[in-house]
């Protein structure tokens, strides 16, 4: 059985400069912050120093992934609304809660220790298939196939973080591999 969990809004960030554009699915917050709270009051996961945006959302198509291979190709934040809006698809989509995930590392070049906890989504079909159709834009405006993979994805929810968020681009991935406790819903 998926989880749907209920999404505040199909949300479509924009702006002028690098990493303002991007896809995501708003999830309720009311949802998120007892389990923020919760894992915040942990010695070993926060201790009180998780910092928490006071949203909750899953990326779907990263600001990397627009900026670097979509956008030069010719897909734009418009083009992306309107699949995402279509017979309201991301906003129907479905998962289950896969793991509470911990990455940590420390930044470069200031040296600072940087650690991200976050819920790991299992069973996001949706979400992959939101994905190849943007994929099957990509390629018809003459993008190459070998830079953008939609099933190269690992969909979670971020939880909170110390100092700041850490993404790829510093050498972690949230997906499975990160997991470091099982979810049970009730």
């Amino acid at each position: 059985m998926l989880l749907c969990v209920n999404f505040i809004s199909f949300s479509l960030f924009q702006g002028t400069e690098l990493f303002t554009n991007w896809v995501g699915l708003n999830v309720d917050f009311q949802y998120v912050k007892p389990i923020f709270d919760l894992v915040n009051t942990t010695q070993t996961l926060g201790n009180g120093t998780l910092l928490s945006r006071g949203e909750a959302h899953v990326s779907i198509i990263l600001p990397t992934e627009y900026d670097q291979v979509l956008h030069p190709a010719g897909v734009t934040i418009e083009e992306l609304n309107t699949l995402a809006s279509t017979k309201n698809r991301l906003q129907r989509s479905k998962f289950e809660l896969e793991c509470l995930g911990r990455v940590q590392v420390v930044s470069k070049p200031d040296g600072v220790f940087q650690q991200s906890v976050q819920i790991i989504l299992k069973n996001y079909k949706d979400l992959i298939h939101f994905r190849e159709e943007v994929f099957k834009l990509y390629v018809k405006k003459g993008g190459n196939p070998a830079l953008f993979a939609a099933e190269n994805f690992t969909p979670h929810i971020t939880l909170g973080f110390k100092h700041r968020d850490i993404f790829i681009e510093d050498g972690v991935y949230k997906g499975k591999n990160a997991c470091i406790h099982k979810i049970v819903a009730k």
